[in-house]
């Protein structure tokens, strides 16, 4: 079996890529830093999703030997000119991530969010970029990236995950549902343009 390290400690996001390359490519297996006995390396992100990804990848390049996974992901909403990148951030009002707990900052997104729809009349459309770079052990380069458009609304649907909260707020394009209405194929169906973009970059995974 391949393994490859996620280079991030989003617990969402691991099980996510988890869930998805069970899916697609079982033969795949999904490491974090810790199941490897590393600690988890906290990266200065800036406004570009490449080099934010790249970056958190290539922190851990020469720590293992497996292919390593960085990822980040913007979010952009139709007439709005806040910065995709700063998801977190701009919800925060130029404070730093640390000075809160998660659940805090998750609160915090889904308030500012849900004004930003607010503005709008209640709904305006959106979309997330998920940009990925994998980094080989020789330190090769791989990236992909993946669209996801959906409504951003002043609703609040279900339990709010504090690690992904504005998925209480907006429901997929491609399903027509909440993350907390979607069944498991909805969901696969809403996130196949990540399965297609980790699927470009293992494709040739050997």
């Amino acid at each position: 079996m391949q393994a490859v390290l996620l280079a991030t400690t989003n617990k969402a996001k691991i099980e996510r890529i988890r869930k998805l390359l069970k899916a697609s490519q079982p033969e795949v297996r999904v490491d974090i830093p810790t199941d490897l006995g590393l600690e988890a390396i906290e990266v200065e992100e800036g406004n570009d999703l490449l080099e934010n990804a790249r970056a958190k990848a290539r922190a851990y390049h020469g720590k293992t030997e497996s292919r390593i996974i960085g990822m980040d992901a913007g979010f952009f909403i139709e007439g709005e000119k806040l910065d995709p990148a700063l998801v977190k951030r701009n919800a925060l009002d130029g404070h730093e991530e640390r000075e809160f707990s998660q659940h805090e900052i998750g609160q915090a997104m889904l308030e500012y969010y849900r004004s930003l729809a607010r503005e709008h009349g209640g709904t305006v459309e959106a979309y997330w970029k998920d940009v990925f770079v994998m980094v080989q052990p020789d330190g090769s380069e791989r990236v992909a990236e993946a669209i996801r458009p959906v409504i951003l609304t002043t609703e609040v649907h279900g339990k709010v995950d504090d690690y992904m909260p504005l998925r209480s707020l907006y429901y997929s394009k491609a399903t027509g549902k909440y993350a907390c209405d979607a069944t498991e194929e909805d969901e696969l169906k809403e996130l196949e343009p990540i399965t297609k973009a980790l699927s470009e970059l293992l494709g040739s995974f050997g």
